[in-house]
C-alpha cells in the first residue's frame, strides 16, 4: 500500500532525539519492513541531529510559508510593544499552516497516488482530514495526548475554545483513530467518537534493533562502569518523568550501597538543576550525565544498566505510553516504575518489573535496593520482561494493525 504521512508538528522533527520522533520513525520502519510505500510530510525534517531513516521513504518537507512568517514576526513584535507574552503568533502559525500543508500535500496526492493517509495529530491541524475527503481515500488518525488540554495546562493557551472545537471535530471527522492508552480512549470518547471507531495501539519497540547490544559493554568501559551496579534511565530531562525523585532515591541508596551508579541518558530543561542536586550532594562521581544520545546507540546504553528505572510522579491526568518502558524489557533489563497509567498495566510487579507509589522516594529507594542485592531476581524479572514484550510490543504488530484498519476502511466504503 501507498502511504501518506503526516506529521505537522513544527515540534516533533522527524529525525530528532525526543520520544514523538522516535515513534514516527519506527513506525515508519515498520510499515516499510512490511514491504508498503510510505512519504512523511512536515514542517520538521531537517536532518540536524544525526538519526536516520531508510532511504527509500520518500520526503516531503513543508516549511511555513514566507507570508506566514511575516506575520508572526508582526506579532512578536506587538508582544514587545505591549510588553505581554503570548501565545498568539505561535496559535497563528499552526492554524494558517493548514492552508501550506494542503496546498504542497494536495500537489504531491496528485501526482503520486496513496491507498490512505495516517497522521500524527497536532492541535488544529484540519489538513489531513481536508485532503483525505477530496481524494477519497481513509484517514488514520493517531492520537498521543489531548493536546488542546496539555498546551493550555504547560504552555498557556489564547484561542482556548477553537483549540477544543478543532480538536473535537478532527476526532469525529477521522475514519479510525488510534490512541496510546486507555486514558486516551476515554477522552477521545467524551469528544463523541463512538468506540467502535478507536483502537487501542500503545507505543512498542523494534525487539531486533535491541538484540543485538545485549552484552556489550562498550558504555561501561567509556564511562568507567566496570565493577558498579548501574541504574539507568533513558529520557528527556522534564519534571513529569520523576527523574529529581530518582536523583533523591539513588542519594540514599549509595550511602549504604558505595559501588551503585546512576546513568542518566538524555537532556532537557531540568539537566542544570539535577546536576547541580548532584554536585550539592556529593555525588558527582556516582552520577553520570550522558546528554542526548543517538537512536541507534541507545541500546549499548541500556545494555550498561543492571536496572533500569521509569520513576513517574504523581499526575492528575498520565495518558503516556512509555516508550522507555519497552526498550528496558527488549534488552532483558529489569524495570522499575511508578505505579501510574500505562505503567501499572505494563509492568507485571514481580514477574517482569517493580511497581512502587509514585512519588515515594522511601519506596523507589527500597524497590532499587531490593534488586542491587538480588542478582538472580534482576535476571528473572528482565528474562520475563524480554519475552513478554517480543510477543505483545513491537512496530511490527502495530504497523500490521494499522493496515488491517486501513483494509477495513476500504472494505466499509465498497
Amino acid at each position: 500500500m501507498n502511504i501518506a504521512y503526516i506529521s505537522a508538528d513544527f515540534g516533533v522533527p522527524i529525525f530528532g532525539y525526543k520520544g514523538a520522533s522516535i515513534h514516527v520513525r519506527e513506525m515508519v520502519a515498520a510499515l516499510r519492513k512490511a514491504g508498503h510505500t510510505v512519504c512523511i510530510i512536515s514542517p520538521a525534517i531537517e536532518k540536524t541531529a544525526g538519526e536516520r531513516l531508510d532511504e527509500s521513504v520518500a520526503l516531503l518537507p513543508v516549511p511555513a510559508a514566507e507570508r506566514h512568517l511575516l506575520l508572526s514576526q508582526e506579532l512578536e513584535a506587538l508582544d514587545e510593544f505591549l510588553d505581554m507574552k503570548t501565545r498568539v503568533r505561535q496559535e497563528l502559525r499552526n492554524l494558517l499552516y493548514n492552508l501550506t500543508l494542503y496546498e504542497k500535500a494536495r500537489d504531491y496526492l496528485r501526482a503520486n497516488s496513496v491507498d490512505f493517509i495516517y497522521e500524527r495529530y497536532t492541535l488544529f491541524a484540519a489538513a489531513g482530514i481536508r485532503l483525505a475527503r477530496e481524494f477519497g481515500v481513509p484517514h488514520i488518525l493517531e492520537v498521543n495526548a489531548p493536546l488542546a488540554y496539555e498546551q493550555e495546562k504547560t504552555r498557556g493557551m489564547e484561542m482556548k475554545a477553537l483549540a477544543a472545537e478543532t480538536e473535537r471535530r478532527i476526532f469525529r471527522e477521522a475514519g479510525r483513530v488510534i490512541v496510546v492508552s486507555r486514558q486516551l480512549q476515554e477522552f477521545v470518547i467524551s469528544c463523541g467518537v463512538p468506540s467502535s471507531r478507536i483502537q487501542i495501539l500503545p507505543n512498542s519497540v523494534d525487539p531486533q534493533r535491541f538484540a543485538k547490544a545485549r552484552g556489550d559493554r562498550s558504555v561501561r568501559t567509556r564511562h568507567q562502569l566496570d565493577g558498579k551496579r548501574v541504574i539507568g534511565f533513558v529520557g528527556s530531562l522534564k519534571p513529569w518523568h520523576g527523574t529529581e525523585t530518582l536523583l533523591e532515591a539513588f542519594r540514599a541508596l549509595h550511602a549504604t550501597a558505595a559501588n551503585a551508579h546512576l546513568l542518566i541518558v538524555g537532556d532537557g530543561p531540568e539537566r542544570a538543576h539535577l546536576e547541580n542536586f548532584a554536585q550539592t550532594h556529593g555525588l558527582n562521581g556516582a552520577v553520570t550525565f550522558t546528554g542526548n544520545v543517538p537512536y541507534d546507540d541507545i541500546p549499548r546504553y541500556i545494555a550498561a544498566m543492571d536496572i533500569a528505572v521509569a520513576p513517574y510522579i504523581p499526575s492528575e491526568n498520565f495518558y503516556y505510553s512509555p516508550i522507555k518502558i519497552f526498550e528496558y524489557m527488549a534488552m532483558g533489563k529489569p524495570v522499575v516504575g511508578g505505579k501510574i497509567g500505562q505503567v501499572e498495566e505494563v509492568i507485571n510487579d514481580g514477574e517482569t518489573g517493580v511497581l512502587f507509589e509514585p512519588g515515594n522516594i522511601a519506596a523507589l529507594q527500597a524497590a532499587l535496593a531490593q534488586l542491587a542485592n538480588d542478582s538472580p531476581l534482576c535476571r528473572r524479572l528482565g528474562e520475563n520482561a524480554r519475552a513478554w514484550v517480543e510477543t505483545e510490543r513491537t512496530w511490527d504488530n502495530n504497523a500490521r494493525q494499522v493496515i488491517e484498519m486501513a483494509r477495513a476502511l476500504f472494505r466499509k466504503k465498497e
